[in-house]
């Protein structure tokens, strides 16, 4: 359980730090292209370097690792272009619902996930937890378009699913490979923002100067706790007893509640009524779920 706490605590911190980039004057792509790098050469480093990747050569799980690190910053692009143009509300509920593909391919094709009638229900309760604590008012001549969103959902999904699906001991044989697992997508990532980092160097940053030390600063802390939110996620996969359906909300919806936690607390944010209902229903169906795990 304690794996899962961490994959938790870590991906909070996640939003902790985009959160105080701005504060600090950080560069924020330049921040996540650092923050690639460092859990790049984390990963590595605890994988065994080179040796370990012609190792595990030829595995499915390598050639997933690889077309996840694609998605990676692809995903970012979108959820940054959906923010400025769509909201926070229609983008950060499209990315917290992803957990639905993941957790019906588990239930409909992996025949040690049982459809317990109390972890359907957990199920059920999770959507609405998630939409309602996810819900703003937005400011008026947002656009209206699912497009975007849909790609979210889908892609998010699809890393979910991948990583979920690959993590079980059957492909994960060596400690080594599960380092590995994690630092791949970090790996090709890099390189596509870095890429993507010297054809916009000549575009002018709108959010303004930007601190050279608070952006070396804020992408090594957001590439530690970046590769240990996908690390703990991994070792919550193998080493829980919970179905993976089950995993997986739980994970969302403790973010969810750690990160309103955080934006309460650190931010002073308000949350409306419906924020404390989603988080509530989001309480509730953790517990459910963890529950029917100890059944």
């Amino acid at each position: 359980m304690i794996y899962l706490f961490l994959s938790i605590a870590t991906s909070s911190s996640i939003f902790l730090l985009f959160r105080v980039f701005k504060e600090w004057g950080a560069h924020t792509l330049q921040a996540i292209v650092i923050n690639y790098l460092v859990a790049a050469s984390l990963g590595w480093f605890l994988a065994g370097g080179f040796t370990t990747f012609q190792d595990a050569w030829g595995s499915a799980w390598l050639t997933t690792a690889i077309v996840v690190g694609a998605l990676f910053i692809y995903l970012f692009h979108l959820i940054a272009k959906s923010t400025q143009t769509l909201g926070v509300t229609v983008t950060s509920i499209a990315a917290k619902l992803s957990m639905v593909i993941p957790v019906a391919v588990f239930l409909i094709f992996d025949d040690n996930d049982e459809p317990a009638l109390l972890k359907m229900a957990a199920i059920a309760i999770a959507i609405p937890a998630v939409v309602l604590s996810s819900w703003k008012q937005e400011a008026p001549g947002i656009k209206r378009s699912w497009a975007i969103p849909l790609i979210i959902f889908t892609g998010g999904g699809i890393i979910d699913l991948m990583f979920g699906w690959f993590s079980g001991p059957e492909h994960m044989t060596r400690l080594e490979f599960r380092y590995l697992f994690a630092t791949i997508p970090f790996t090709i990532a890099f390189f596509i923002g870095l890429v993507w980092l010297m054809l916009n160097r000549s575009k002018k940053d709108s959010a303004g100067p930007s601190s050279l030390k608070a952006t070396i600063i804020g992408g090594v802390c957001l590439g530690i706790v970046n590769f240990g939110s996908l690390y703990f996620l991994l070792e919550a996969y193998d080493k829980l007893t919970l179905d993976r359906s089950a995993i997986m909300p739980i994970t969302n919806l403790g973010v969810v509640l750690a990160s309103s936690l955080f934006a309460v607390i650190v931010f002073r944010e308000e949350l409306n009524r419906s924020n404390l209902l989603g988080l509530s229903l989001g309480a509730l169906s953790i517990g459910l779920l963890l529950l029917e795990g100890m059944l």
